[in-house]
């Protein structure tokens, strides 16, 4: 039941600050199934469930992995850069992995276009090129079929357009395959929960909102504190670490094996009382569990404990995550629904 869903949200568009398009679908899906909802100044997507007792936000994030266009070349080609808080200067060796072939969709003042992301191709390479160690931003270009700077412009493409990946969602065995799994994975988690939950089984006040611009900074998500609820779970995907190059010592969580409960990642220590009821909630219901610290990981999760809320983060283990074919187990998505429906039912 996990995979149209999933196929339809991670095949929506919705780079970092322009999550409209994602929200938007959700607003219209979760309307008759809420209380209230909205879309506040800063674009996130509030949803009240409903319930009694303290005030529960459960969150999930819009935004995904994107580019942005940093110049035109005169004979149309489109020159681009990393569009999140990090690697402006130079792509890291992961994101350069990534890049190049990979289809692409120009996001810009009219209707989104299709690319592929190229470099130069060994035939055509230079001694230099060829002897080049690394890459930089100027090794990767968009190719949208254009003859000309003026063709380009004239599709509403100018520096400031974003660039997300553009492959299709898909399985491949008993997994699912795409790019944005982070986080549109966690959103369809909570869109079960909206769909499905009962209010009068709830024992918090349930508030559940897609956040934006998380990838950039947890912007959306730093715009909540201590004064809008009173506790806090953070849906995200987690690091999978059962792939050949990983060593199980630093990564232990697996595919299939359940929702991870991360207890720490680069910026916070997560809430330790909350931590440890959703495992026991989860032994109560014999819902498979595990466990990781993700120091590399950052999530919403840390605005919202910063702000004074207490958070624990849930996250469903993904291989190749940042990447246009982030892999997951339908059956982890499952486990992390039971595992929060049970949390929202319980004392």
């Amino acid at each position: 039941m996990w995979f149209d869903l999933v196929k339809q949200l991670t095949e929506l568009p919705g780079p970092v600050g322009y999550e409209d398009r994602v929200n938007q679908f959700l607003l219209e899906r979760w309307k008759p199934h809420v209380q209230e909802i909205k879309i506040d100044g800063v674009g996130n997507l509030i949803a009240h469930k409903g319930g009694r007792g303290p005030r529960l936000l459960l969150t999930a994030h819009a935004d995904e992995i994107c580019f942005v266009v940093k110049s035109v070349s005169e004979d149309g080609f489109l020159w681009i850069t990393y569009g999140q808080a990090d690697m402006a200067s130079r792509p890291t060796r992961s994101i350069a992995m990534n890049m190049a072939g990979q289809p692409c969709l120009v996001l810009g003042d009219d209707e989104p276009v299709e690319g592929i992301i190229a470099t130069v191709s060994g035939h055509v390479m230079t001694p230099a090129q060829r002897e080049k160690a690394g890459f930089d931003w100027n090794d990767f270009f968009i190719d949208i079929g254009a003859k000309s700077r003026e063709e380009v412009l004239a599709k509403g493409i100018h520096p400031g357009a974003k660039v997300i990946w553009n492959p299709k969602t898909r399985r491949i065995g008993e997994y699912i395959t795409g790019k944005a799994m982070d986080d549109r994975a966690g959103l369809a988690v909570l869109d079960r929960l909206i769909r499905e939950g009962n209010p009068e089984d709830f024992k918090y006040d349930v508030y559940v909102i897609s956040t934006v611009q998380e990838e950039i900074g947890l912007v959306g998500a730093g715009s909540f504190t201590k004064d809008d609820f009173d506790l806090a779970i953070s849906l995200e995907i987690g690091l999978a670490g059962d792939i050949p190059p990983v060593d199980e010592r630093d990564m232990p969580a697996k595919l299939g094996q359940g929702p991870t409960l991360v207890h720490k990642d680069f910026g916070v220590s997560y809430d330790q009382k909350l931590t440890r009821k959703l495992q026991e909630l989860a032994g109560e219901a014999g819902i498979p569990i595990q466990h990781a610290v993700m120091s590399s990981f950052g999530t919403d999760g840390i605005a919202l404990t910063q702000h004074g809320i207490p958070t624990a983060v849930v996250a469903f283990p993904t291989r190749y995550t940042h990447s246009p074919f982030e892999t997951l187990a339908e059956s982890d998505l499952e486990d992390t629904y039971r595992l929060i429906s049970k949390f929202v039912t319980s004392e």
